[in-house]
């Protein structure tokens, strides 16, 4: 009735009065759009009297994903929001020429909009400069495309048993608050129900890709309401921490293992240089998992760092153990050497422990012989094992 109403008073100008085409165009816009709303009631859903579930089509445009937190296990991520339905209360087809109507946000409280909301959401914000960033469109069908910029942080539970080798799922899940099936139905689009911007760069992940589906693994609601969910399958990138933490570390490895060819009389340069790479391995583990939570399983970053440190602390027993060796040798020496020494060589009367000394000597270079190969193989042996393990 308001709708014919409208359009008898629109012909009847026409009648009356001689103004040019756009201005009448315009006065029968803001008559129609007046009598069209004028019993319409926002509150209700559009099929509450038919009892009829209300399909609303979703898609996602990612703008940003602005931080990825290991600490807070979380993400932000800045995204527009579109919904699509049709309320057949707002059918004007035949009624008018204009195919749909562009309303400002400011009417937008007039119109029915479906009660989003995201479950896993910590904080969220909507963008209002300089404007509210809200979009509605109204089409001649009773369709309604809506749209929206939100910001917004979500729980993003993590695994980091591989980490920093490792790839993450982080989801968001799409639910309606109030209403059942019965009321509402959520699904994705067909046809590219989620884009991510080209421009967009995240500084430690690749979106490898992101996947959709139209129900979700945890629905608060239980299964009377409806719930979608979108899931960003990360990997991270290990390039900051090759720079950072494995070669650094490596190096450190590698420089413990100059003691062995040092002389095993040069007990203060090689005591410290054994302390030094010591204390540097423990600050450098600690600078890696300062970022990290304290999670209660093993992480790949605790492993590397564990066996380095082993590695530089066996370097420094290995010299306390030929320091010890040599020394014992020297202070055990054999007293019959004393005897007889008549017959011995000159050398040999003077020093008589001369040979048991160079023997223990000889013994403990060969223990530093062995070790400049077998610490090596080893240390390659398990980088070789830690990259099959963590990386493929």
């Amino acid at each position: 009735m308001p709708l014919l109403i409208a359009c008898l008073s629109v012909s009847l100008s026409v009648i009356l009065f001689t103004r040019p085409t756009e201005c009448r165009s315009n006065i029968m816009k803001t008559d129609f759009i007046q009598a069209m709303f004028e019993e319409y009631d926002s509150s209700l859903p559009p099929n509450f009297e038919s009892n009829e579930s209300t399909k609303v089509n979703m898609s996602l445009y990612v703008n940003s994903i602005d931080s990825i937190s290991e600490q807070s296990m979380d993400f932000t991520i800045n995204a527009f929001i579109e919904q699509e339905w049709c309320d057949p209360r707002l059918i004007f087809y035949g009624m008018i020429m204009d195919e749909y109507f562009e309303l400002d946000s400011k009417f937008m409280v007039r119109v029915w909009v479906p009660d989003l909301y995201f479950t896993n959401e910590k904080r969220a914000n909507f963008h209002v400069v300089t404007v509210p960033n809200k979009m509605l469109h109204l089409y001649n069908n009773g369709c309604i495309k809506y749209r929206l910029r939100v910001s917004l942080t979500a729980s993003c539970p993590m695994n980091l048993q591989k980490y920093p080798m490792d790839s993450q799922r982080c989801s968001l899940y799409l639910q309606s608050f109030a209403y059942t099936r019965k009321t509402i139905d959520f699904v994705w689009k067909p046809i590219k129900p989620v884009v991510a911007s080209k421009t967009m760069e995240l500084p430690q992940f690749t979106l490898v890709n992101v996947n959709t589906r139209n129900s979700c693994d945890e629905n608060i609601g239980g299964p009377d309401f409806t719930c979608i969910q979108v899931d960003f399958n990360l990997k991270r990138n290990t390039g900051f921490y090759m720079i950072q933490i494995y070669i650094p570390t490596i190096m450190i490895v590698l420089l413990s293992w100059v003691s062995f060819w040092l002389s095993i009389d040069a007990v203060p340069a090689r005591i410290s240089l054994g302390i030094l790479t010591v204390l540097t391995m423990t600050t450098q583990k600690g600078a890696a998992i300062s970022s990290l939570p304290r999670v209660s399983y093993v992480k790949a970053i605790d492993v590397w760092m564990a066996v380095c440190l082993a590695f530089v602390f066996a370097a420094l027993l290995e010299f306390a153990f030929v320091n010890v060796m040599q020394r014992r040798q020297q202070k055990f020496a054999d007293p019959s050497s004393f005897v007889n020494s008549s017959n011995k060589p000159e050398e040999e009367k003077q020093n008589p422990n001369n040979r048991r000394f160079s023997s223990g000597k000889r013994d403990a270079q060969r223990v530093d012989n062995v070790s400049r190969v077998v610490f090596p193989a080893i240390f390659f042996a398990f980088c070789i094992i830690y990259a099959v393990v963590y990386m493929v």
